[in-house]
């Protein structure tokens, strides 16, 4: 389900991400993907999100999201998952040269800024990360 507003910890996701605000940023929260700004939704996103909702599942949506705002570790590590399978749903039956650079734009997205990390993760870190969780 996709919910057109934000979602009920808003106010915690902004202290600790100051972009949450930008046009685009999607969240998820217990069962239901939160898109304020109602951009269009693409499979790969839906994909992201999901990962986000069935870890939230198993472990209860408020105290993954405690940890995902104060465990830099925890939010690299949930993030890791969630992009692999947005970059699987991508990746199809393309050729070698649109598998590199699907995985660089991936890992690209894995590091911004917008997730906050302390200390900063590099893109080599993220496409060394990505490929050994995708081989798994």
């Amino acid at each position: 389900m996709i919910i057109l507003s934000r979602p009920p910890n808003f106010e915690q996701i902004k202290a600790t991400f100051p972009k949450a605000e930008e046009r685009g940023v999607l969240f998820a929260y217990a069962g239901a993907i939160y898109n304020p700004s109602a951009i269009p939704v693409p499979q790969a996103l839906i994909a992201h999100e999901e990962v986000h909702l069935m870890r939230q599942a198993i472990r209860g949506a408020d105290d993954w999201w405690d940890h995902y705002l104060t465990d830099c570790e925890f939010r690299y590590y949930e993030e890791l998952l969630a992009h692999v399978a947005e970059f699987q749903s991508l990746r199809g039956g393309g050729d070698r040269n649109f598998g590199a650079r699907l995985l660089l734009h991936t890992a690209l997205r894995l590091v911004a800024p917008l997730y906050n990390y302390e200390p900063p993760r590099t893109v080599q870190q993220a496409i060394k990360d990505l490929r050994q969780e995708i081989t798994k």
